[in-house]
C-alpha cells in the first residue's frame, strides 16, 4: 500500500507577509539615505567651491594691503628721517606690516587647503596635485628691522 503524505502551512503567523514589509521599509530607508547623502555632498562641494572662489580674491587683496603697508612704511621712515614721526610711528607701521605679510601668508595656506579638498570632494585629488602643491610652498622671508636713524 501506498501512502502520500502532504504537509503544507495554512497560515505561519504572518512572518512572510511581514519580512517583505521589512524589506519594503529597509529599501525605502536606503534610498533616502543615498539622497541625502547625495545632496549633502552636492551642497558641501558648492559651497567649497564658493569658498576656493573667495579664497582667490582674499589673496590679492591682502597682497595689495601689503604694498599698501609697506607704502606706509616708507612714508612714515621718511617723516621719522626729517624729524616729524618718532619710533613708535616706526615700529607700528613695520608691525602693521609684518600683520600683513602674516595674513597673507595665512589665506595663501587657506586657498591651497581648500583647493585641495575641493578636488578631494571632486573625485579629482591625484599624487601629482600634491606634488605640484611644492610649488605654492615659499619659504618665509626672514624679517629684518629697518635700520632707524636718529633725526636730524
Amino acid at each position: 500500500m501506498w501512502q502520500v503524505q502532504v504537509s503544507v502551512p495554512l497560515f505561519s503567523g504572518g512572518a512572510i507577509s511581514a519580512n517583505r514589509r521589512k524589506s519594503a521599509q529597509e529599501y525605502n530607508a536606503s534610498r533616502e539615505e543615498l539622497i541625502n547623502l547625495t545632496r549633502n555632498t552636492v551642497t558641501s562641494t558648492r559651497s567649497l567651491h564658493m569658498t576656493v572662489l573667495s579664497d582667490v580674491s582674499r589673496i590679492a587683496a591682502r597682497r595689495q594691503s601689503i604694498i599698501s603697508s609697506r607704502s606706509s612704511l616708507d612714508a612714515t621712515q621718511a617723516g621719522y628721517e626729517v624729524g616729524t614721526r618718532n619710533v613708535v610711528d616706526v615700529l607700528n607701521a613695520q608691525n602693521i606690516l609684518f600683520q600683513a605679510e602674516r595674513d597673507y601668508a595665512n589665506s595663501r595656506y587657506d586657498y591651497v587647503l581648500n583647493l585641495m579638498r575641493l578636488k578631494e570632494r571632486a573625485g579629482l585629488l591625484s599624487p601629482e596635485d600634491v606634488l605640484r602643491l611644492d610649488s605654492f610652498l615659499v619659504p618665509p622671508t626672514a624679517p629684518t628691522a629697518t635700520s632707524v636713524t636718529a633725526p636730524k
